[in-house]
């Protein structure tokens, strides 16, 4: 670390062009290194513009619902009676049979 210093302040000294010079290229270096950085860690975990578009629209439909809520002392009073939970069936599901009399050996399947 101190030849390090002693080497700047010599270099700062004796030709200060130089290490100016050298100073601009390791600044455009470690700028150039980070945005190729940046953009393959971007590429890698999936980001970008959709996760960009899905936040931007799920802040605007966020204010278009809240717009559309109107505040009346009279509904909230009723809203505070709990409507009962009911379940709703899953049509869309269904049950497939199968080997309930055999017996289950998992060494020899």
């Amino acid at each position: 670390m101190g030849l390090a210093a002693i080497g700047l302040i010599s270099m700062l000294l004796y030709s200060p062009g130089a290490l100016a010079r050298q100073l601009i290229i390791l600044a455009v270096t470690a700028v150039v290194i980070y945005f190729i950085y940046r953009l393959v860690i971007q590429k890698r975990l999936g980001g970008g513009s959709e996760d960009k578009a899905f936040a931007k629209a799920a802040k605007e439909s966020k204010k278009r619902l809240q717009k559309h809520q109107k505040p009346s002392s009279s509904s909230s009073v009723s809203s505070k009676k709990k409507k009962p939970f009911r379940r709703k069936r899953a049509n869309h599901l269904k049950v497939i049979d199968g080997r309930k009399g055999k017996k289950n050996n998992r060494a020899s399947s």
